[in-house]
């Protein structure tokens, strides 16, 4: 999610990181080029704070509330100094990375479970 502000672009990412066990993203707060802050964790109401500094030293409270069950479609809403800016959805990427690890655990599990006298009856070496 991308947002103008003040000659700024402001910006609210998530992608999942090697904490896919979690099943939480990584969340990251961006003005311009300029990472401000992260959030990861299995949070369902993840909060990404920071406080800007312009050019006329004026001090900015720069805030982004997000809304994330299992990081699908997460809602965002983004204020500064307490006005809303923008409210939408923030798109995650690799959105199917912990699905597949919980794939392949659940995999090796029931093999497990079935054995190797009837895997080895359909899958002779």
């Amino acid at each position: 999610m991308e947002v103008q502000w003040n000659d700024h672009n402001l910006k609210v990412s998530g992608d999942w990181s090697f904490r896919w066990l979690f099943l939480a993203p990584d969340y990251e707060l961006w003005l311009d080029d300029e990472l401000l802050d992260r959030q990861s964790g299995p949070r369902l109401r993840p909060r990404l704070e920071a406080v800007y500094e312009d050019e006329q030293g004026t001090r900015h409270h720069i805030e982004a509330e997000l809304l994330s069950v299992i990081g699908f479609r997460p809602h965002c809403e983004l204020s500064v100094e307490g006005k809303l800016l923008a409210s939408d959805n923030v798109r995650v990427q690799n959105f199917l990375n912990p699905f597949l690890v919980l794939f392949i655990l659940a995999a090796v599990a029931v093999m497990f479970y079935v054995g190797p006298d009837v895997i080895e009856h359909y899958v002779p070496f």
